[in-house]
């Protein structure tokens, strides 16, 4: 039997610590799949015809979709940090998706669909907007109910 692991990632040195903690918690052990997670925001379409402002609007974007980019690209560097550890190469997913409601609910709803048994979560200490509002782990967490096993790495 499988044992399918969600590790939401936003190329953070605590994301890094969640892949040397699955790397090491689970390395070595069959049956391992694990799935890489990053939700972002996609930039709007825009119609940028014989309009200098539009232009002007239309290149910003071109760099953010170059972010996008580069951000899909160590999304892939992070699975093969994982792969340095020892798990193959087809037990590894990476999905880049944009943000459906708010990135704790598409976490928890990629869960549950996906039928996954640990989600590796990390926790951006001293983060002052964690304070005004509830931090992706603590909502996660409140809607777990012990249903999946939960990490919080810090």
């Amino acid at each position: 039997m499988s044992i399918k692991i969600l590790v939401p990632h936003n190329f953070t040195a605590n994301d890094e610590k969640a892949i040397d903690f699955v790397g090491q918690m689970y390395a070595g052990k069959k049956e391992i799949e694990v799935t890489f997670f990053h939700a972002f925001n996609p930039p709007p379409e825009i119609d940028t015809r014989n309009n200098p402002i539009m232009d002007k609007m239309g290149r910003n974007l071109s760099y953010l979709r170059q972010q996008q980019e580069e951000r899909k690209n160590a999304l892939e560097a992070a699975k093969k940090k994982l792969m340095n550890y020892g798990f193959p190469d087809h037990h590894i997913q990476c999905l880049f998706l944009p943000i459906k409601r708010d990135i704790a609910e598409d976490i928890i709803q990629l869960w549950k669909q996906e039928k996954f048994d640990v989600v590796v979560l990390n926790r951006n200490p001293g983060n002052i907007a964690g304070f005004f509002s509830r931090s992706i782990s603590k909502k996660i967490t409140r809607q777990n109910e012990g249903r999946i096993k939960v990490h919080i790495v810090n």
